[in-house]
């Protein structure tokens, strides 16, 4: 990608909230949804990032996603929760959410808590890293719209159904895993088009069910690593939509499409305290330890050194928090037209417009 277009992050974190406030979404779940949206750009995953910002928009518009939830907790044993999203934004009723389960483990070690009537949350690491920086090992899924084949199949059934883990450590970010239960996010697939770039023939097939490099010829994407990638989507619709007594499967709506109506969506997110069982110190100390040691593995042709989990979003962060956050000509012009629609002035986002120390 040609990075013609920078921007600073915190005026694109404004301009983001800025918009979701504008056609009605209250301000404090416009906050927590611009700052998720930010957040996965800068650690380059571009996919969840304001890139979704104008569906978003649409989904508010159509009437798709309430404006002003009324989002309640039901505590229904020691160590658990449910949090009713009352149709709000999925990033701030899953932030909620994970809220009480890191409050349920600051007494009781661990709080799982469900989530139900909820919508797209973006990228689940947001929420795990919330877990991670109170000191607790975080886990996070959810369930998504039909658009992955099961192993053997030629229909899709299940979502991408991401998970998250992530693991805490003082002083130093945390080791993050986030990964789809499919080869590829069809937000990758729908940028892949946008930038006019070719897709890997590993991602997705077309309507005959053959593998494709176009894009535009998508059908279904694959499940990764086959049987294996297909029972991770299994066992996450366990804790979601079927845990949750919600849709589930192929009755699971599409982000892409019905944006009037809502997604009732589930996820399920857990925080485990790790003082319940040692000291936060000395797990930090193990943790770097492993990471030096992996870092000291020998490597092959093409690699520099062994990352743990996590460090080429970390540090694609630190280059983008210095930087900006790089736009391809098409991203760009779809955030100019997005300005036009909500009354905002795009053209002070740009890293050469921003103020330098």
């Amino acid at each position: 990608m040609t990075d013609e277009h920078r921007a600073d992050h915190e005026r694109l974190e404004t301009y983001a909230r800025n918009a979701l406030a504008e056609v009605g979404l209250d301000t404090g779940h416009a906050q927590v949804v611009a700052e998720s949206l930010v957040d996965a750009d800068l650690h380059g995953i571009d996919t969840h990032g304001v890139f979704k910002l104008p569906e978003y928009v649409r989904r508010l518009r159509s009437g798709g996603m309430n404006t002003d939830p009324t989002v309640t907790v039901d505590r229904t044993r020691t160590a658990t929760a449910i949090v009713d999203g009352d149709d709000g934004p999925g990033q701030s009723v899953t932030h909620r959410a994970m809220d009480e389960a890191i409050q349920i483990a600051d007494d009781a070690g661990a709080g799982f808590v469900g989530v139900k009537n909820s919508q797209h949350f973006g990228t689940a690491a947001y929420f795990t890293r919330q877990a991670a920086q109170a000191g607790c090992i975080g886990i996070c899924m959810t369930h998504a719209g039909q658009n992955v084949v099961p192993f053997g199949g030629t229909e899709p059934y299940f979502g991408t159904n991401p998970i998250s883990i992530s693991l805490p450590r003082e002083d130093h970010f945390p080791v993050t895993l986030d990964m789809a239960t499919s080869v590829k996010a069809k937000s990758a697939v729908a940028l892949a088009e946008k930038r006019g770039d070719d897709i890997p023939d590993t991602w997705a097939i077309d309507d005959d069910g053959e593998p494709t490099t176009d894009p535009s010829d998508f059908y279904a994407l694959q499940p990764l690593g086959g049987p294996k990638g297909y029972g991770l989507a299994f066992m996450v619709e366990g804790f979601c939509g079927i845990l949750m007594d919600t849709v589930f499967g192929a009755d699971v709506p599409s982000s892409y499409e019905n944006l009037s109506t809502p997604q009732d969506l589930a996820h399920f997110v857990g925080a485990i305290n790790v003082e319940a069982y040692t000291s936060l110190a000395g797990y930090t100390e193990r943790l770097n330890r492993m990471a030096e040691e992996l870092a000291a593995v020998p490597t092959r042709d093409g690699f520099d050194q062994v990352l743990v989990p996590g460090e080429p979003e970390h540090e694609t962060k630190q280059q983008r928090l210095d930087r900006g956050i790089p736009f391809s000509p098409s991203e760009w012009e779809a955030l100019v037209d997005l300005s036009e629609t909500v009354d905002l002035d795009a053209s002070d986002l740009l890293v050469d417009s921003v103020d330098q120390p």
